[in-house]
């Protein structure tokens, strides 16, 4: 009598991979941010004006099937701080007292193809795209002057392609360096990103100790002239 053996998928074969990270960064911020003051040419603030992350969320998922991945980056900053500008302008000096509260949000998105897989190192071609927006309740007040304090709202969005490579090497079976690198153009002039970890596999997940660099610059931007953001980061990983 003929048997017939139904087929027997198994995960390696035909599962999904998935991953959820979650992070914690203590995360320092650089830039040189513009102000347009009435009547006058731009005031320019070079740094310094962040003294305060009020508020941060950074995550990422990823999934994989065989030789493909797709991977979502979020971060969400909330930051405060303020700071005296003063500015020779010909006819005398004006310094203006600056306040802000920025929100800003950064999503990266990537298809990944993976090109190295040697059983103890990987490495993946990836291609996407980044969102950066800038939400920003300012006030500028002139210490030294008569004129009334100036409220300002401005926003800002931009969207770039980008291209570069992820991947990890194994150090031995728990301990692993996972990396990733991006650089990228379009509504900015440019951005790239850069981050390295030392991860620690566990039986309910891994625990990854990170530095992330984050940069973006574009001459004619509204508000920002270049951001970094930049700083270690700790995190958990689950599989499932």
């Amino acid at each position: 009598e003929e048997q017939v053996v139904a087929p027997v998928l198994t995960e390696a074969s035909s599962g999904w991979e998935h991953k959820l990270a979650i992070y914690g960064w203590a995360a320092s911020f650089d830039g040189t941010l513009t102000y347009s003051l009435p009547g006058e040419d731009d005031v320019r603030s070079d740094g310094g004006v962040i003294d305060n992350l009020d508020g941060v969320f950074m995550a990422a998922y990823e999934v994989r099937k065989d030789k493909f991945s797709f991977l979502t980056d979020v971060i969400y900053l909330g930051m405060s701080g303020g700071e005296t500008i003063a500015e020779d302008l010909g006819r005398g000096r004006l310094e203006t007292a600056v306040t802000e509260e920025f929100d800003a949000w950064v999503l990266s998105f990537y298809g990944g193809y993976n090109v190295i897989d040697t059983g103890s190192a990987t490495l993946d071609i990836i291609a996407g795209m980044r969102y950066f927006s800038l939400d920003v309740e300012a006030s500028i007040s002139f210490p030294n002057n008569s004129l009334p304090t100036i409220p300002l709202s401005p926003s800002f969005e931009v969207y770039d392609a980008l291209i570069g490579v992820k991947g990890s090497y194994n150090i031995n079976e728990n301990w692993y360096v996972p990396y990733i690198f991006d650089i990228g153009a379009g509504d900015t002039d440019l951005t790239w990103q850069a981050q390295a970890s030392i991860g620690y596999r566990f039986d309910w997940g891994d625990v990854l100790a990170t530095y992330r660099y984050l940069h973006y610059e574009k001459d004619d931007l509204r508000l920002v002239e270049d951001f970094d953001l930049y700083g270690p980061k700790v995190g958990v990983v689950f599989h499932f």
